[in-house]
């Protein structure tokens, strides 16, 4: 596909044509074709990528590494949040990593990490673990009676007593009873 562009800024006098090749890449040894694109002059034959064009390649690229990698496409992250009924300043308040986060994952400028990944999945998977998050982001409707009342209920938890044993000093058969 070919479409005249610009005027060449190496030789001023061709017309770019924009074109979509074939370009291998590799991650993490996969390897997959993905389309790039470009654009050539017709008149000294240079090939060049403009901004956008860069930018549409590395997305393509960032997509192929999250799919390698095992993370949620930029388009799963659109849905997940959609699916959570919250814009993508609540997840970023949510969820965290920053108040444009959200917009390069879901347009696939970068990656999330793992932890954020599985967070995402968590939230998805787990309506309860969703909500207490966005409670504690201040995102939401108003539950703090509810998020009031388990806040006291775990205020003083039941946590098992700890010994320290050293290796100089065996363990008593009280001591071990205690901590089995």
């Amino acid at each position: 596909m070919t479409i005249s562009h610009d005027i060449c800024p190496i030789c001023s006098e061709g017309h770019l044509q924009f074109c979509v090749g074939k370009n291998t890449v590799e991650h993490k040894g996969k390897s997959t074709e993905l389309n790039m694109q470009y654009s050539v002059c017709d008149a000294c034959g240079s090939e060049q990528a403009d901004t956008v064009q860069l930018r549409t390649n590395k997305r393509a690229m960032m997509a192929f590494r999250k799919q390698v990698d095992g993370l949620l496409m930029g388009t799963e992250v659109r849905a997940l949040r959609a699916c959570l009924r919250i814009n993508q300043a609540e997840a970023a308040r949510i969820f965290g990593g920053g108040p444009v986060a959200f917009s390069k994952y879901e347009s696939d400028d970068v990656a999330q990490s793992e932890a954020m990944d599985k967070l995402l999945r968590l939230a998805a998977a787990v309506p309860a673990a969703f909500a207490h998050l966005a409670h504690e982001a201040g995102v939401g409707p108003d539950t703090t009676d509810k998020w009031t009342t388990l806040k006291m209920e775990r205020a003083q938890p039941q946590r098992p007593m700890l010994h320290v044993i050293s290796e100089s000093q065996p363990m008593s058969e009280e001591v071990w009873r205690k901590t089995a």
